[in-house]
């Protein structure tokens, strides 16, 4: 693995704009190096007087060949600044600054791009290092960054702070208008559902955090960090990184991603310690059922309750109505909901659609469960929708696939939501209420082994005093 490049900043508004503000090369966490060798050493943007209509902007890039062969620059297009004012396609072009046409960069060595332009519109633009190699176009937007350009002075006044200078964000308010922040420095605060920390083939630490809507668990967004967060599930998290609404990572590309640099993702002592007080006195356990179930389910735990696709499965769950002041976490009542899930069909798949698509991987298939969910109307309090979250004070009924020896298969939530963005006629689990008393369609995904025989939808929900149910579908 190459190493990335500098730490970024990305500028976007007036008030540091007068100052003829630097907007550096994307995260360290980003992808700045691509299949072919060519990596992105460096990447800024200025802007002078200022981001509004007539000012201009100019770009210093510099691109470094770790291929270990030549790399030929086409000789009509070479190295440019790929620009687009907004837009995310191939309208309104501004490309500029096209220069080394023909050269011939050398292995281990440097090229640098300097070049300017006039900013003749307003809005959101966009900036990306361009060049043709070998005949080939480098990839649409690449380590691309953004700059917010006002008609004028005096609308620049009249529009929020940048984000260096704004609090806090929540979850909910960012994905209400992610349009608003792409490409910005943002700080976000939210719950910890979910905490991943691991290594990359090259041995360096990375963190990613499911970070949830600390009023609203349902809204949920990923949060990718250098190095090891210390933080745990549960935890109230403030991370601080660049906002992209489509993050290329690996071979996939995800939506709403915060990217953090290493020091990004902090621990918020003071919620954390005043959420864990408030379980303390309100007794609420957190669950997690992933954990709970295990890697393998005891099968005889079916035991009559195993039902065929077609047939309504009951399930009963607990439930929790909060106060919403002066203390939401204040238990008011509680109580038990009921929801009805009947699987309509199940399909295997080598290849799903949409976004977040991807294959499955040798050796494995996606099998995908269609099914129809309906909550109770009578149901109140938490939980109030299907979201398919393991970890949680009061989840949801929880859907997982087990094959013949009982190993447990969690849905994958991309690859779920890309197969209700393919089909159209379903809706992600997430966003289907409690209390919608008629049957709503959901489908979700499953990455198996091709060899997996009988498979069973096991419905599980926590039913008090760390007791779980158990319910199945029998889905081929």
């Amino acid at each position: 693995m190459h190493k990335t490049v500098s730490k970024a900043f990305i500028v976007r508004g007036i008030f540091l704009a007068w100052l003829g503000a630097v907007i550096p090369a994307g995260p360290a966490c980003a992808q700045a190096a691509l299949p072919n060798g060519l990596a992105l050493v460096r990447f800024e943007i200025r802007v002078s007087p200022a981001a509004v209509v007539g000012g201009t902007v100019s770009v210093e890039m510099v691109l470094k060949n770790l291929s270990g062969a030549p790399m030929q620059f086409d000789r009509d297009v070479g190295i440019f600044v790929g620009a687009r004012v907004n837009s995310t396609s191939d309208a309104n072009n501004r490309d500029f600054g096209h220069a080394h046409k023909g050269l011939t960069l050398a292995p281990e060595r440097e090229i640098a791009l300097r070049a300017s332009r006039t900013l003749d519109a307003a809005g959101t633009w966009r900036f990306w290092p361009g060049f043709r190699l070998n005949g080939n176009w480098g990839p649409f937007r690449w380590m691309e960054q953004t700059l917010q350009v006002y008609a004028d002075a005096a609308e620049a006044q009249t529009r929020p702070p940048s984000s260096a200078n704004a609090g806090p964000l929540t979850v909910a308010r960012l994905l209400a208008n992610p349009g608003m922040y792409d490409g910005m420095k943002i700080t976000v605060v939210g719950d910890a559902i979910i905490v991943r920390k691991q290594k990359d083939s090259a041995g360096a630490p990375w963190t990613l955090v499911s970070l949830a809507d600390l009023e609203n668990g349902r809204t949920v967004m990923n949060v990718v960090g250098t190095g090891h967060a210390g933080l745990s599930n549960g935890d109230v998290a403030v991370a601080t990184g660049i906002f992209r609404m489509k993050s290329p990572r690996g071979r996939y590309t995800y939506d709403n991603e915060l990217i953090c640099d290493n020091g990004g993702i902090l621990r918020e002592e003071q919620q954390t310690a005043r959420k864990q007080a408030d379980q303390q006195a309100d007794n609420r356990p957190i669950i997690d059922l992933r954990k709970a179930v295990g890697r393998q389910l005891d099968l005889r735990l079916l035991s009559g309750r195993t039902a065929s696709v077609g047939t309504d499965v009951t399930v009963q769950f607990r439930t929790r109505t909060y106060a919403q002041s002066p203390r939401r976490n204040t238990i008011v009542a509680t109580g038990r909901g009921t929801a009805i899930i009947r699987a309509e069909k199940a399909e295997r798949r080598d290849q799903v659609t949409g976004p977040g698509s991807s294959a499955p991987g040798a050796g494995n298939t996606w099998l995908v469960a269609h099914a129809w969910l309906r909550g109770n109307a009578a149901n109140a309090g938490m939980p109030d929708s299907f979201a398919q979250s393991y970890y949680s004070y009061d989840p949801a009924p929880l859907l997982f696939l087990v094959g013949h020896d009982g190993t447990a298969y969690w849905p994958d939530s991309a690859w779920s939501s890309a197969v209700t963005y393919q089909t159209r006629t379903d809706r992600t689990p997430g966003d289907i209420r409690m209390d919608n008393g008629t049957p709503v369609r959901s489908g979700l995904a499953f990455k198996v082994p091709r060899t997996i025989r009988d498979p069973l939808l096991v419905i599980v929900t926590y039913a008090g005093d760390n007791r779980l149910e158990y319910a199945a579908i029998r889905l081929e």
